[in-house]
C-alpha cells in the first residue's frame, strides 16, 4: 500500500519466488523514487517497518531506489522460519 500511496506510479508489481529453502518477494514501482540519504533520521519507516521487522524474524531485506528511478524492495525469508 505504501508503494501505491507514495510512488506516484500508476501500477506496482509484486513478484514472489519460492525455492526449497527460502522465499523472496519483490515489490517494484516505476515511480518517483527517492534519495535514501535524504530521509530524516526520525523517519523510521524503512529502517523499522521493513528492515527491522525482517531482521527480527530471521529474514533480510534490501531497498533499491533513486530519484526518478522508482523503487524495488526485496524481502527474503527462510521457509519454515518462525
Amino acid at each position: 500500500m505504501n508503494a501505491c500511496r507514495h510512488s506516484g506510479a500508476p501500477t506496482v508489481s509484486v513478484y514472489l519466488e519460492v525455492g526449497d529453502r527460502e522465499a523472496t518477494v519483490f515489490v517494484r514501482d516505476r515511480g518517483c523514487g527517492y534519495d535514501p540519504e535524504a530521509v530524516a533520521p526520525d523517519r523510521r519507516g524503512v529502517a523499522e517497518s521493513i528492515n527491522g521487522r525482517m531482521a527480527r524474524h530471521g529474514g533480510r531485506s534490501s531497498v533499491r531506489t533513486a530519484p526518478g528511478e522508482g523503487t524495488e524492495v526485496e524481502l527474503t525469508m527462510r521457509r519454515g522460519a518462525s
